[in-house]
């Protein structure tokens, strides 16, 4: 159960016997399996015994469904007494999900200590430590693959089967892929569900503007009202997620365990004894890991600046910096900026050869260098991070995760907030806003689903084609998937919500649009996981980590862009104020470049009401925010009532566990007398400790 496959990089018998050998020490399951795919290694397939998996689920207190519904912690004495969580239409066999017992195996894993240090182990650069797990040095020494198997039966195809807009299909994740996956689908889920507001909201303004061809989103008195509301409904979306997640987590009966400290492979230091445990370990001081953040954090900006004169040339060679712009003193590039002059390959005015063709060369060129660079920046952030040396796998990952998201971040908005806060150009804003978002969207289908299925296939008929010897099919059928990567998946989604409320008074129909992608993503991102990728490892979280803060970043800024885009960027304020601004015809040429046959300023005198109005907008939104946050709580009353239950019942039953056996079936109704005489007792002991 909870199936894990070993792979050695090596055929030292010594070496093989003494691993094995530990690993049984540690009462798991080890039985030697065919590799086909690589005679080098040494292959084996790694579970727990059902004994073993009783005493885990007991020792981390996982919440089973008792036969009255109800959830409390698992005891061994009592397995009879619990419900089997439901599959797929049926029960399943074995009292325990997938992902608890992948989850029991890959701990059990990682508590096998080394005890010894034979000649024949081989020793990693940062050196061994007796206490230290024996597969934390394998995979120091880079000799080990270890990953959870997928399931031979239909686990590995029931979320798939439910199908992502099933209400259960979140549970189902959990169910076979853990919490940590499942938490990005509830999200994902939860995010779909909440776009249909703006959605509606979105489409009616665009059926506004296309039944009125005079007006548009830069002068529409709807776009600032649909603007203000997006900006309430990203709080009110953030809030509602952190209820949704807590009710999730509370079902699930997910619980982190807060004293664990999870020593990651790569992470070196002096040796001292801990303070904790009493063992020994190895320590890295705060004070070197914050010149390392200083160094990397250089290195990053000087990237950040490659990023940008990349950006500025894609922004020449599309024609948004010419020589009516504003930053053409600084930002203009003559040799390569002629190419969208008059009559020219990229001419955006149409007057070029083949426009319908060429015109969407530098869009395309644009979002290829993003992928290049961010391709780059993501081999860089990989070394930087490993430099910093964080100890912990979930430190490490999130200062990973905060570097690439910055970065690609970066890439994706930096065009996008150039033409709206420099050239204050929300015409050509739209337009290239549009043309980012449909590549985006159809690149994320193509690369993440059907290339990597069409490669997979590919490969396995040539596999197919050269294998002449009998094989573990499960086994070799997991070793040429890919490895499951997350952050992309909530690095598109997050990118995605940026486009949808830091520029919606530009592109109103982001969130119609977004709610179809996000149900093809839904589709494809399960795909992914049940057909082209590894099962990956089980994390027992909480929350979706770092996302959550990077969410409620891109809600809060998008106060500060639309405000901007509605006084200045365009003529949305002037259509209500008009007095505060005056219009400035451009030559027939400038209107080419620029989109429009004019542009507005600020009238004469009115700079300091402009402002003022800006500054009022933006206290008066804030105000609404911050109250809206303190007034919506982050759990739901019955999760409290469930955790306050929950408690009620553990204290109950660590009073009843030194006499008879205890039952609390219900939180109403009759108690035994003599368990609530020990409750009694229990008080009156506290009220004469406490005097």
């Amino acid at each position: 159960m909870g199936d894990h496959v070993l792979i050695l990089k090596t055929k030292d018998q010594n070496l093989l016997d003494f691993i094995t050998g530990r690993i049984r020490d540690g009462g798991l399951h080890i039985s030697p399996c065919n590799h086909s795919q690589n005679k080098r290694h040494s292959a084996f397939i790694v579970s727990s015994p059902e004994d073993l998996i009783s005493k885990e689920a007991e020792g981390w207190g996982f919440l089973k469904r008792d036969l009255q519904g109800f959830k409390r912690e698992y005891r061994r004495a009592n397995h009879l007494f619990y419900q089997p969580p439901y599959t797929y239409k049926t029960p399943a066999k074995s009292l325990f999900t997938p992902s608890e017992l992948s989850y029991i195996t890959n701990e059990v894993m990682k508590r096998i200590k080394m005890k010894s240090l034979p000649d024949f182990f081989p020793r990693p650069k940062s050196g061994l430590l007796k206490s230290d797990p024996m597969i934390l040095a394998l995979e120091r020494a880079e000799i080990v693959q270890f990953w959870p198997l997928h399931s031979s039966g239909e686990d590995s195809k029931e979320s798939w089967k439910v199908g992502p807009l099933d209400r259960t299909f979140c549970d189902h994740v959990e169910h076979y892929f853990g919490s940590n996956v499942a938490l990005y689908f509830a999200w994902l889920r939860n995010y779909i569900t909440w776009l249909i507001l703006p959605a509606v909201a979105g489409s009616l303004v665009s059926l506004y503007h296309f039944i009125h061809p005079d007006i548009n989103v830069d002068n529409s008195l709807v776009t600032p009202v649909y603007t203000l509301f997006i900006v309430i409904w990203g709080v009110l979306f953030v809030k509602s997620w952190e209820r949704k997640c807590s009710s999730l987590v509370c079902d699930w009966g997910i619980e982190e365990v807060q004293w664990r400290r999870e020593v990651r492979p790569g992470f070196t230091g002096r040796k001292r004894i801990s303070p904790v445990t009493g063992m020994p370990e190895r320590h890295f001081s705060s004070q070197e890991r914050l010149f390392r953040y200083c160094v990397s954090a250089v290195v990053t900006l000087a990237l950040l600046i490659v990023a940008f004169f990349f950006m500025v040339l894609s922004l020449n060679l599309q024609g948004y910096i010419h020589k009516f712009s504003y930053s053409r003193n600084y930002l203009l590039f003559p040799s390569i900026s002629w190419l969208c002059d008059e009559g020219q390959l990229f001419d955006r005015s149409g007057r070029g050869p083949m426009p319908y063709l060429f015109l969407k060369v530098p869009i395309i060129l644009h979002l290829v260098t993003i992928q290049i660079l961010n391709r780059i920046f993501q081999v860089v952030a990989n070394i930087l991070t490993n430099w910093e040396n964080h100890r912990s796998p979930i430190q490490h990952e999130n200062a990973l995760y905060i570097k690439r998201f910055f970065f690609e971040a970066f890439d994706c908005y930096i065009a996008l907030f150039y033409l709206a806060f420099v050239e204050a150009d929300i015409v050509l804003l739209r337009k290239t806003l549009t043309s980012f978002y449909t590549y985006d969207s159809l690149r994320r289908l193509s690369c993440e689903t059907l290339i990597p299925l069409l490669t997979r296939k590919a490969s396995r008929k040539i596999a197919k084609k050269e294998e002449t010897a009998s094989s573990n099919s499960r086994m070799d059928e997991d070793y040429d998937k890919g490895e499951y990567e997350q952050f992309d998946d909530y690095l598109e989604m997050v990118v995605q919500l940026g486009y949808v409320t830091l520029f919606a008074g530009a592109f109103p129909l982001a969130a119609p649009l977004s709610v179809i992608c996000n149900i093809l993503e839904l589709y494809s991102d399960i795909f992914k996981l049940s057909f082209i990728t590894k099962l990956p490892k089980v994390h027992r979280v909480t929350n979706i980590g770092v996302w959550s803060f990077l969410v409620k970043g891109i809600v809060l800024l998008s106060i500060f862009t639309n405000l901007y885009i509605f006084c200045f960027t365009s003529e949305q304020l002037m259509t209500y104020a008009p007095t505060f601004f005056e219009r400035v015809p451009l030559s027939p040429e400038e209107a080419v470049k620029a989109g429009s046959d004019h542009y507005h300023v600020i009238a004469a005198g009115a700079g300091m009401a402009v402002a003022t109005t800006m500054m009022s907008l933006e206290h008066v939104i804030l105000f609404l925010v911050v109250v809206m946050w303190l007034l919506v709580p982050e759990t739901t009353p019955s999760v409290k009532d469930e955790k306050a239950r929950r408690e009620y019942v553990k204290f109950m039953e660590s009073i009843g566990s030194s006499g008879e056996n205890v039952t609390i079936t219900t939180s109403v109704g009759t108690k035994p007398k003599n368990l609530w005489g020990k409750v009694k007792l229990f008080h009156e002991n506290s009220e004469i400790n406490e005097q």
